[in-house]
């Protein structure tokens, strides 16, 4: 905190020249913790510098003009923030795409963006590239991270060759990058972010340098984050939201990133890490809650009850300090024991050293946060999307109002339309999409008095302490049959919490009766046949057992406890594979895209109104 205090960010206005300055005046200290065959190694300011100073230079040599749009294809690693970092220093303007992107999608944003260049992770997404180049005629030069084969692939080249020409080309024009640095202009593009939306082609975002520091100057003190704290990084950096938490944040608090090797390898790195800071979407907390409720599951009745008695003391605990009272010496000794018992077992989890954790990108369910405050890790459930830079109001320390997205996060201004619509005004929000003003229009409307807002789509409201509450997508509330308005979000988050399920879908627009799709957490129904002895050839084939079906029912019926009658989910039906991306039935941040989902499984759907409801 006391270095964003010192620096003038009138002076160092641009995402580049805040990065500069930490290189020059900071050099020496930590900035990155990566694994690198094996071993942890970290790489300092300057190294960090060193390598951004290299590619930027190598692109000059390459031709790269300021304006010039740049792709970025990979998995969040150390090399994606180098590239991007170069782009920006440069004045191009990074274009990153999901590594995950089928060869259709990758060459959409690459043709949209009208791409010059582009860096790929490995042989993978080199693959992909050479597969569709030819109906890429502005692509001038692929670089790839990794190594690959054929080693003699025309126009492509691996970043250690591209950084050996950057060297050559800094030696001989010292000047030229410290120019294009300093020309930096704080309204300038800075970089896409294609919208992970759940209909019809991505939109592309336009950043630039004051969305960003709008939004990440004010993090590191409504969350205390210094140079002392490591966070880790490991979802997509082609979304706003880690882009904004595991980039660009540390050039306001200083703070050190861990890149994780994967997102599969992320839970074992936490371990290895001890992180204190950690973002994740409410997918990552489901299944960090599912497996620890899982794991009391196949407890003893010995080691259940103490759970059980362990949570009900930080229950007790907490609801005294969130009302602001102190609690009694007792029960403050009850809660140490708690703890030492089983609280601690779960912070080793993820790394022992965790002060917060933030959770975006989607609602999470109320319930999984009240489970982790109980045992001492606060989530702090923010909001925001590509369009506003990634914020529009945040939970903070101190301030946190559970079931809340949080109060209105600072610079900014929000409205609630007479439809419930939210709506907001802030120097985070994007001047448009690239190349599609009728969505531009469509986003940013001015109201009677000239004043431009920018509509999310969300619907919700605030509360009498200034909380926002989001209740679900505008085009996404179910009307019955009956007239009874129902927002999906909240039903389907509250059956992820279950175990046994990743996937949920409600359906009932203008129906009787709701109706749910579900897909099955492949390890946990793995787990639970395999305890039962059921025998079966693949998870399709488990899918239609019947101890899997009642498993299920029993668990909606848990459910539907906690909703109105008119929520109650009267039928569902077992998806026999996951909502798949090559299909598009889910973004990269694992958002149902309904309509495609609707549309590939309506018979199924149909067959759950075919028949008499179950009560």
């Amino acid at each position: 905190m006391e270095w964003q205090l010192m620096v003038d960010l009138t002076t160092y206005n641009t995402v580049p020249k805040l990065f500069w300055y930490h290189v020059e005046n900071n050099g020496k200290k930590i900035s990155i913790w990566r694994k690198e065959k094996g071993l942890w190694e970290s790489k300092t300011w300057a190294e960090y510098g060193d390598y951004v100073k290299d590619i930027a230079n190598a692109l000059l040599d390459a031709g790269v003009q300021r304006g010039d749009k740049v792709s970025i294809i990979s998995l969040t690693r150390y090399e994606w923030v180098v590239v991007d970092l170069a782009i920006m220093s440069i004045g191009a303007v990074t274009a990153p795409v999901y590594p995950s992107n089928t060869e259709e999608q990758v060459q959409y944003i690459v043709d949209h963006s009208q791409s010059k260049f582009v860096f790929g992770e490995d042989q993978e997404q080199l693959d992909k590239m050479t597969d569709i180049w030819s109906n890429l005629p502005d692509v001038a030069q692929m670089v790839v991270f990794d190594k690959y084969l054929p080693i003699n692939i025309d126009r492509v080249m691996t970043l250690d060759s591209f950084r050996e020409k950057g060297k050559a080309y800094g030696e001989k024009n010292p000047n030229e990058l410290k120019k294009r640095i300093q020309n930096g202009d704080p309204e300038g593009l800075i970089s896409f972010i294609y919208t992970s939306g759940t209909t019809g082609h991505p939109k592309a975002g336009m950043i630039n340098s004051r969305n960003v520091l709008a939004v990440v100057k004010h993090l590191p003190t409504i969350y205390g984050i210094s140079e002392n704290d490591t966070s880790i990084a490991y979802l997509p950096l082609s979304h706003i939201a880690e882009r904004d938490l595991g980039h660009f944040m540390k050039l306001c608090s200083g703070n050190i990133t861990i890149f994780a090797e994967s997102i599969e390898d992320m839970a074992a790195n936490l371990r290895q890490t001890g992180p204190t800071i950690m973002f994740g979407t409410p997918r990552v907390f489901e299944k960090f809650y599912a497996r620890i409720i899982s794991g009391v599951k196949d407890a003893t009745w010995l080691q259940k009850t103490i759970f059980n008695w362990a949570i009900e003391i930080g229950k007790q605990y907490t609801y005294k300090k969130d009302d602001g009272e102190s609690p009694s010496l007792y029960l403050k000794g009850k809660y140490a024991i708690a703890h030492f018992l089983i609280f601690q077992k779960i912070h080793d989890i993820f790394g022992g050293n965790i002060r917060f954790m933030i959770s975006g990108a989607a609602p999470i369910s109320p319930n999984i946060i009240h489970f982790f405050h109980w045992i001492g890790l606060d989530i702090y459930e923010v909001y925001g999307m590509t369009e506003t830079t990634g914020l529009i109001s945040a939970n903070q320390m101190g301030k946190a109002k559970i079931g809340s997205v949080g109060q209105i996060y600072l610079d900014t201004e929000v409205k609630i339309t007479e439809d419930g619509e939210i709506c907001s005004r802030g120097p985070q929000n994007i001047s448009g999409y690239y190349q599609n003003e009728d969505a531009s229009n469509e986003l940013l409307k001015k109201d009677d008095e000239g004043n431009e807002w920018l509509h999310t789509g969300d619907v919700g409201h605030i509360d009498e302490d200034g909380y926002l509450f989001i209740t679900d997508r505008k085009k996404d509330l179910i009307i019955t049959a009956g007239g009874k308005n129902v927002a999906p979000q909240n039903i389907e988050n509250l059956m992820k919490t279950s175990s046994y399920v990743s996937q949920a879908m409600v359906y009932g627009d203008r129906k009787p009766y709701l109706t749910m799709l579900l897909t099955l957490d492949e390890d946990e129904i793995v787990k639970f046949a395999r305890d039962r002895k059921i025998l079966y050839q693949d998870l399709s084939d488990l899918s239609k057992k019947q101890e899997v079906i009642e498993l299920l029912h029993h668990e909606i019926s848990t459910l539907n406890k906690e909703l109105a009658s008119y929520e109650s989910i009267k039928k569902f039906h077992i998806l026999e594979e996951e909502l798949d991306q090559d299909k598009d039935e889910v973004t990269p941040t694992m958002k149902v895209k309904r309509k495609v989902v609707i549309a590939n499984y309506q018979s199924c759907i149909d067959q759950m109104y075919a028949g008499k409801k179950v009560d």
